[in-house]
Order: C-alpha cells, then sequence, then structure tokens
C-alpha cells in the first residue's frame, strides 16, 4: 500500500508540475516584466519629450521629420530598448512608432510627407521585448510589453510669432506689473506679428478726442495671469497660459572670448575704471582702440559705426542734432542702455523729422541687451522726435520705454522685456522671423 500512495504522489507532482512552474513564472516573470513595462515607459516619456522639442524646431525651419525622428528613437534606444535593424540611430527601429499628435481623436503618423503646421505634439508607443526565465520551460522564451506616452508643447518665444513679449507676471519677485505689463499708446497702431502680455495689456489713444485705429495682422493678441484692467482696444484677446522663457542671451557671449565678441568684425570693449557711465557720441573727439579691454578712463567716445559693444555698466548713446547717418550697432551693457535722439531735420519735406535709423550689427540681430532687473524704471530707453529701427530689444527682467512725439516705426523688429511702454504719434511694428536666438518651448507629458 505504501507503494501506491508514493506511486500516487509521484503522478500527482508529475500532473501539478506545470501549474508549479507557471506560478514560479509568474513571480519570477511578471516582477521581471514590471520592470521591463516600466523601462518601456520611461522610454515612451522621453521619446514623447525629445520628438515633441524637434517637431517645435520643425515648425521654425530648424529641422524636418527626419530630425524629429531622429531624436525620439536616439533617446528611446538609449533607454535599453532594442534596435530591431542592429544601426543605433538609423531612426529605423519597429519597436518605435510615433505620431503627430493633432488632437484627442487625431493623430498622423511620422513621417507623414511633411510636418503638419498644426501639430501640437508627439505620442510615442515602445514595444520592449525581453528574454523570459521560467516561462521559456512552457514555450514563452520571449515577452513583450508595451508602453505609450503623448506630450504637448506650449510655445517658447519666437520673432516670427511675437512682435510685442511682456513677461512680467503678477504673482513675481521682479517688482510689480502694475496695471499692465504692456501698454501702447499712439493714435494709430499697427503690429504684424503676434502680441503676448503675461498680465494684461493697454492699447489706448494718446488723444481723447480721436477715435483709436488699431490694427494687427500676421498674428495673435494674448493675455495671461490676471489680466486686470485689461483695454484691447476691440482686437478680441484671448487669454492665454504666461509664458516663462530661459534666457536668449547671456553677458559672457558678448564679453572678450564669447562667442559673439569672436565672430564680430569690428568690437569694442568698455570698462569704466571708476563707476562711471559711458557717453557713445558719433561727434566725440576720442575713438575707442578696437578689441581692446583694458580699463578705460574717459566717459564719452566716439561712436564707431557697424560695430559690437560690450559695456561694463550704463551707456548712453548720444545722437545730436541734425544726425541722420543710419547706425548699425549691437549693444550689450550690464547696465541700462538710454539712447537720446536730439531734434532732427525733415530732410524729405514731408513734414516730420528724419532721425537717424537704428540697425543691428550682429549676434542674431541683436540691437540692444541689458540684464537690469527693474519693473519700474527703464532700463532700454529710446528717446527721440521720430523712432526708426530694426533688430531684436531684449530686457528679459526689466522695462524698455520708448518715448516719441512722431512715430515709433520698425520694419523688422521686435521687443521682448519684462515690462513694454511704447508713446508715439503712430506705432509700426513689423516682425519678422530669426530676431535672437529661438527660445526653447516647454513641454509637459499630457499622459
Amino acid at each position: 500500500m505504501a507503494r501506491d500512495r508514493s506511486g500516487q504522489s509521484l503522478v500527482l507532482v508529475a500532473l501539478m508540475l506545470p501549474a508549479l512552474i507557471g506560478l514560479a513564472a509568474l513571480a519570477i516573470d511578471g516582477n521581471n516584466a514590471y520592470a521591463q513595462r516600466r523601462r518601456a515607459q520611461n522610454a515612451a516619456d522621453v521619446g514623447a519629450l525629445a520628438g515633441t522639442r524637434a517637431l517645435w524646431f520643425a515648425q521654425h525651419g530648424v529641422g524636418d521629420e527626419s530630425a524629429i525622428l531622429q531624436a525620439i528613437h536616439q533617446v528611446v534606444e538609449a533607454q535599453g530598448i532594442p534596435d530591431t535593424d542592429d544601426q543605433p540611430g538609423d531612426a529605423a527601429n519597429t519597436n518605435v512608432q510615433a505620431f503627430y499628435y493633432i488632437s484627442e481623436t487625431v493623430r498622423i503618423p511620422i513621417p507623414a510627407g511633411a510636418v503638419p503646421p498644426n501639430a501640437r505634439g508627439v505620442t510615442v508607443i515602445v514595444w520592449n521585448p525581453f528574454r523570459s526565465f521560467l516561462a521559456a520551460v512552457i514555450g514563452h522564451a520571449t515577452l513583450r510589453v508595451s508602453a505609450q506616452a503623448i506630450a504637448v508643447y506650449s510655445p517658447g518665444w519666437s520673432s516670427g510669432e511675437y512682435a510685442l513679449t511682456a513677461l512680467c507676471k503678477n504673482e513675481n519677485t521682479n517688482g510689480p506689473c502694475y496695471q499692465n505689463a504692456m501698454n501702447l499708446t499712439g493714435s494709430d497702431i499697427y503690429i504684424s506679428g503676434g502680441i503676448h502680455s503675461n498680465s494684461g495689456l493697454n492699447l489706448s489713444n494718446a488723444d481723447p478726442q480721436q477715435t483709436s485705429h488699431v490694427v494687427l495682422e500676421n498674428g495673435v493678441c494674448e493675455y495671461g495671469g490676471d489680466a486686470y484692467g485689461l483695454n484691447d482696444a476691440g482686437l478680441g484677446c484671448s487669454g492665454a497660459t504666461p509664458l516663462s522663457l530661459s534666457w536668449l542671451y547671456t553677458m559672457n557671449q558678448f564679453a572678450p572670448g564669447g562667442n559673439y565678441w569672436n565672430a564680430a568684425g569690428q568690437k569694442v570693449c568698455l570698462r569704466p575704471s571708476s563707476n562711471q557711465a559711458v557717453t557713445l557720441d558719433p561727434t566725440a573727439p576720442y575713438t575707442p582702440t578696437l578689441g581692446d579691454c583694458t580699463p578705460n578712463t574717459l566717459s564719452t567716445y566716439r561712436l564707431v559705426n557697424e560695430a559690437l559693444y560690450y559695456v561694463q555698466g550704463d551707456v548712453t548713446l548720444n545722437i545730436p542734432s541734425g544726425w541722420t547717418t543710419p547706425i548699425t550697432i549691437t549693444i550689450a551693457a550690464t547696465g541700462r542702455i538710454d539712447v537720446n535722439m536730439k531734434n532732427c531735420p525733415d530732410i524729405d519735406g514731408d513734414g516730420s523729422p528724419d532721425c537717424s535709423r537704428l540697425y543691428p550689427y550682429t549676434a542674431m540681430n541683436l540691437l540692444f541687451f541689458s540684464p537690469v532687473q527693474d519693473a519700474t524704471s527703464p532700463v532700454i530707453q529710446i528717446s527721440s522726435p521720430n523712432i526708426f529701427w530694426n533688430g531684436l530689444i531684449y530686457a528679459p527682467v526689466g522695462l524698455v520705454r520708448m518715448s516719441s512725439a512722431g512715430n515709433i516705426v520698425t520694419d523688422a523688429g521686435a521687443i521682448l522685456a519684462w515690462r513694454i511702454d511704447l508713446s508715439g504719434s503712430k506705432i509700426s511694428i513689423r516682425t519678422q522671423a530669426n530676431l535672437g536666438p529661438m527660445g526653447r518651448p516647454r513641454m509637459k507629458l499630457i499622459r
């Protein structure tokens, strides 16, 4: 009888062995599958973020569909997802699938033949095959898990999209926004390109007896945050998420040895030996030594046209009466920049003064840059009977103010500042792409 019971036990064990192996496989390979699923999800997340960033640049003329796929596959494979053709980096991996995210119900496979201008993000699906442990005994030598991620972008800053951008927010550490972060006052206001204010905007008329005339073309009008005191002059501006941008420039790039300093043909370094401001004047007697950056003892220098200026401290650009020669410069100052144009002659006989025009010299069409943090007093100020400028005026944590009894005009200009205050008889601003380096977009995973 004992032998019979022993034989029965062996039969029971034999019958239960597959189940026992299955349970062990479930425990061991299940835990492994969980870890591999987490790897796939991490890969899908970083792939969607990288693809969305590449999408943003492609939509702004930097890169194409191949660059988007390259960005996705590179980071996904770096997370340990196997490359099916054993050629990492060639963007040909069947374990990775990518789509343009258009909306909740619309997605388009990548490549699509062209980058859709209405794509807001990227969807990435990742398959992660892995070798099993005990599951191979029951015929499953390879298992596979999958994961999906969707990332979308919120715009960074591009002069092709925004002619005027005011970054001041009510909840800030850089001084108050007052009633609005952006104020434009003029009898006629024309903007070609977008307007974005993080905290309300005010488009008003300097003459209350005259009907205001405000036109916005080729762009959006946005305000963010608490838009109290909003006056959009009937443009129908819409609320938008406040922008929080990385800096486009640093002062080190313009100092001797920096990339923009090295790339400039003519360059001037002004470092006052005392704590005094510097004045640049085309009629001053002393011309600074080009390229020299030893401490300077003078306070006034002859303006060298077509040059890059790196200035430690405040600088005043003084244009005397009657001066009409165009001025082509880039000024990067650690202090404030004050442009003062005196009375200008009426050369063309139209009854308006013909002041010197300001053009950018270098550094991605940068005209003026000041990193001074001040939301109450101008860090970049231009005063003139007429103001005509091209290029980017950049004060990321400061106030930019232009004041003119005549016109404020640019054919290819933009202002990116903490606060913007423009006041003139007429204001006409047209922006164009490639003014300054393109700001990085803000990306987030939505699932």
